[in-house]
């Protein structure tokens, strides 16, 4: 009896479209995720700086020497009969709990002959330092409301990580959308950081001409009391940390997103069958 052979079956070893979509998935999670934390941990959401121009001119207003140091990059104000120490105004750069003297190791090392402090150069705002001058109470809020979103927003974003690993490889559809509404939540509080830091300084600029606009010590090392007629003197600007946020609130926009159809294409495409 003649056996009939089958003809042989081709192997279908292509990869499932899904497959890619889930990469695309993770990888623009990680990037969201670096993102976001980078510019939350990162001091560079603005810089204190003063304009030479305008502090010259309440200088002479004032009747306040000025001795200009590093080529005119820190200005000290000579009190008379006060030997040691004094005021010291400089460039600062701050994040969302801090805010550090923007001066190398040498420069400070070579202030340090004029009486300039060698002690921390930086100011923690979640610290409760009572030898440190009061902030506005205004500020004061604001500055906590910005740290509150900035840590909620880490957490959601470690919860959705755990989250999200665990709707993949247990294959849970309701984690994975879970995920994804994790991930708008955390750029939904992302978002509100970088408008609080964006505004904080708005009573400042509406009150430029005057040098209360701002009383917080920013910008002044040693006794801000010499300071106070300067104060109106400075500028303060956004820099790249609030930048690299934003795009970092687009991209966990857009990781929702992705991680809500993921949930879609899973209830009828399961992973599991994806990669096999």
């Amino acid at each position: 009896m003649e056996q009939t052979e089958t003809p042989p079956q081709d192997c279908e070893c292509g990869v499932h479209p899904s497959v890619f979509y889930l990469l695309a998935t993770l990888l623009l999670t990680s990037c969201s995720t670096a993102m976001l934390c980078a510019a939350i941990m990162t001091d560079h959401w603005e810089h204190v700086v003063w304009e030479h121009a305008a502090l010259a001119a309440l200088a002479n207003a004032s009747n306040t020497a000025l001795q200009w140091l590093l080529d005119e990059k820190v200005a000290k104000i000579e009190e008379p009969g006060r030997k040691g120490g004094g005021t010291f105004l400089v460039p600062m750069n701050g994040g969302i709990w801090t805010m550090c003297v923007s001066l190398e190791e040498e420069e400070v090392t070579i202030l340090s002959r004029a009486g300039f402090p060698t002690e921390p150069l930086c100011t923690n705002y979640l610290a409760d330092n009572e030898d440190e001058e009061p902030r506005a109470d205004w500020q004061h809020r604001m500055q906590n409301l910005s740290i509150s979103c900035a840590l909620v927003c880490l957490i959601v974003l470690g919860s959705a990580a755990l989250v999200g690993a665990f709707g993949v490889c247990k294959h849970q559809i309701s984690a994975v959308l879970i995920t994804g509404v994790m991930y708008l939540l955390a750029g939904l509080f992302a978002m509100f950081t970088l408008m609080i830091i964006h505004f904080k300084r708005i009573q400042r600029v509406s009150s430029r001409g005057s040098s209360h606009g701002d009383d917080t010590g920013d910008g002044v090392v040693g006794n801000q009391a010499p300071a106070i007629p300067l104060l109106s003197a400075r500028e303060f600007s956004t820099s790249w940390s609030l930048e690299l946020g934003w795009g970092g609130v687009a991209l966990a926009s857009l990781t929702s997103l992705l991680w809500i159809l993921l949930s879609k294409i899973m209830r009828y495409n399961p992973i599991s069958a994806m990669l096999l």
